[in-house]
């Protein structure tokens, strides 16, 4: 049993067999010489670069982004953080001056349109002072509180129990 393979010849983007049927390179897939595929293939390789690429620069712009965001939460509470501790420590301070302190301290974020710092100093009887801060920007949002470091105070509470003796 013997098969008989038709042969083609390539005559100007048209292939014709022996017989004289006519075959155009648009009614095939054949890869006869090289030359459909190449083609067809190259012009594969670029859309799907072209996915590939849009894929790859959106994750990146995504990552960038989180990067800022994490930048200007990390800034913003380490401002905040700066601020309640100078007027924590400070005895001539003021929250206004605090506040200053932390706009100067954070600076310009880089995703949002700017920081808002409220920083409160209350008076308790026995207790000393006690100082409220907030920051606010954008979504990130951050409360602090603490007393006011009063190292004589701390010391007079220890010594009262031997006082009583």
């Amino acid at each position: 049993m013997s098969v008989s393979v038709p042969v083609w010849k390539k005559t100007r983007k048209k292939y014709t067999q022996d017989g004289g049927a006519v075959l155009t390179v648009s009614d095939s897939r054949l890869d006869l010489d090289g030359d459909f595929m190449k083609r067809r293939l190259k012009g594969s390789y670029t859309v799907e670069a072209a996915f590939v690429m849009a894929l790859v620069l959106w994750a990146v712009l995504f990552s960038v982004q989180a990067a800022y965001r994490l930048r200007n939460e990390t800034v913003g509470a380490m401002a905040l953080h700066g601020a309640a501790e100078y007027l924590r420590h400070g005895e001539e301070k003021t929250a206004e001056e605090a506040e200053n302190y932390a706009e100067r301290l954070a600076g310009r974020p880089f995703s949002w349109s700017g920081y808002q710092f409220r920083i409160e100093q209350t008076e308790r009887v026995l207790k000393g002072h006690r100082i409220h801060a907030l920051g606010t920007a954008g979504t990130w949002s951050l409360e602090i509180s603490q007393d006011e470091y009063d190292p004589e105070n701390f010391l007079r509470m220890c010594s009262l129990p031997d006082r009583e003796e």
